[in-house]
């Protein structure tokens, strides 16, 4: 129901095995986990990765193609020319927090470094990227 995080961030997430909805937890103390996952959290995961100069690369279409756009802080998309474009992306460095909507409501999806997504099909956010955020 409430978590204090010393350190490091820990994902939340509402099943076993890292699956289903998750929390993102930076250092802090959070007085209660939300309606929607509490006393759900089934596993908790350490990102390890460094989070020091973020950067990822997203691409346009499928197997790294078309055109491409490198970030490396919070953006919104909503509204410029790659908003719900995104169709795969390469994680150079940290991990990174995708969003459908603007306001980072609805489906979001957690990149970490050295695990690549190549099809956006596979994670069912084909073209529904808005906003990411290191």
């Amino acid at each position: 129901s409430s978590v204090k995080v010393i350190g490091q961030p820990w994902v939340a997430y509402e099943h076993v095995e890292y699956k289903g909805q998750f929390l993102v937890f930076e250092e802090g103390e959070y007085d209660s986990v939300g309606k929607e996952m509490n006393d759900k959290i089934s596993s908790l995961q350490l990102v390890t990765e460094d989070l020091h100069n973020p950067q990822i690369t997203l691409y346009q279409h499928v197997e790294y193609k078309g055109r491409s756009r490198i970030v490396r802080e919070a953006t919104d998309l909503a509204g410029g020319e790659d908003n719900n474009i995104v169709s795969s992306h390469k994680v150079q460095r940290g991990v990174w927090l995708l969003c459908e909507n603007s306001d980072g409501s609805g489906p979001r999806y957690l990149a970490r470094e050295h695990e690549d997504v190549p099809n956006y099909t596979e994670i069912g956010f084909n073209d529904k990227l808005s906003f990411l955020r290191p």
